[in-house]
């Protein structure tokens, strides 16, 4: 080998210990720049994942139907980490923020809630009452029926907004009462047995609101053994066990329904008149009358169930 050949051969060495070398030095760096571009690309996948499900959240909340839950500070911390990393819920501070949570959800009572509590403990009350005075012999569906009927006078605007408001609504007169249990004496009997667990029962239902309506929107009934002179001014809806149902007029039946009525106290009177019976008033229009003997056509306060 002459001196050409090995310097060319010392040459090729050194030039490949040297790329050698220089890709030795890179590799890292290289690598290092790919990992980076990896992350980034890794951190916009899951922003626009934590952007979905936050915008699906905040849907979520604003739900008319939405739980309070929703909101705790506590599930918020959830979303966030389980969007970051889906075993955080099983990581060193879940327990923390769970036991966070847990004392929120206590410390979160105030007295207000006890309040809230009492009155609905007391509305029930008042409809198990009523349906324990007024359809304890009923069927179950005849008990229901009463009970909505009640429920129907809360959500209509003539009647006071409380169940006990309505249920006792003229009860310190001695007439004029809305359910007679409430004015003849009746509430000297204390409610017992499993009737009144019954009517305990029927109540939480209506007042649950988890029950099917029957009553065709009903808001006056009377018992099918008499037939009171206000029926005639209002419109027949169901007939369940003893009791007939009634609504109030709607649009054109308001004509027909005065009409009835005036013709019914017309007829009642001629009918007194010729008893002998002195008329109350001298005053016998039709509007005199229904406001007098049927304040449901102009006021509710004074309507008999």
């Amino acid at each position: 080998m002459n001196d050409r050949e090995r310097r060319r051969v010392v040459f090729q060495t050194v030039s490949t210990a040297a790329c050698a070398g220089l890709v030795s030095w890179s590799m890292p760096a290289i690598s290092a720049g790919v990992e980076h571009q990896r992350e980034r690309a890794d951190a916009r996948l899951k922003a626009q994942v934590f952007a979905q499900i936050g915008d699906g959240a905040a849907a979520a909340r604003a739900l008319p139907g939405a739980p309070s839950i929703v909101e705790h500070p506590w599930l918020v911390r959830v979303e966030h980490s389980l969007a970051r990393e889906g075993n955080a819920a099983l990581g060193r501070y879940a327990s923390f923020d769970r036991d966070n949570a847990a004392l929120g959800s206590v410390t979160s009572f105030r007295p207000s809630h006890l309040k809230r509590a009492e009155h609905i403990g007391a509305e029930a009350q008042c409809m198990a009452e009523a349906v324990y005075y007024e359809a304890r012999s009923e069927s179950r569906q005849g008990q229901l029926a009463v009970a909505e009927v009640i429920a129907n006078r809360v959500e209509d605007h003539r009647y006071p907004n409380s169940v006990c408001e309505v249920v006792y609504q003229g009860a310190t007169r001695t007439t004029g009462c809305q359910f007679t249990f409430t004015c003849d004496g009746a509430l000297a009997i204390r409610p017992r047995g499993e009737k009144w667990e019954a009517a305990k029962a029927v109540a939480a239902q209506i007042m649950m609101d988890v029950h099917e309506p029957r009553t065709g929107r009903a808001t006056h009934y009377h018992a099918n053994y008499v037939n009171p002179v206000w029926n005639s001014g209002l419109v027949q809806t169901e007939q369940i066990g003893v009791h007939i149902f009634y609504r109030f007029p709607e649009g054109r039946e308001w004509a027909s329904a005065r009409q009835r009525l005036a013709t019914r106290m017309e007829s009642r009177d001629r009918g007194r008149r010729s008893a002998g019976v002195v008329a109350v008033s001298a005053d016998t229009s039709a509007d005199s009358l229904n406001s007098r003997s049927l304040s449901v056509l102009k006021s509710a306060p004074d309507a008999a169930p």
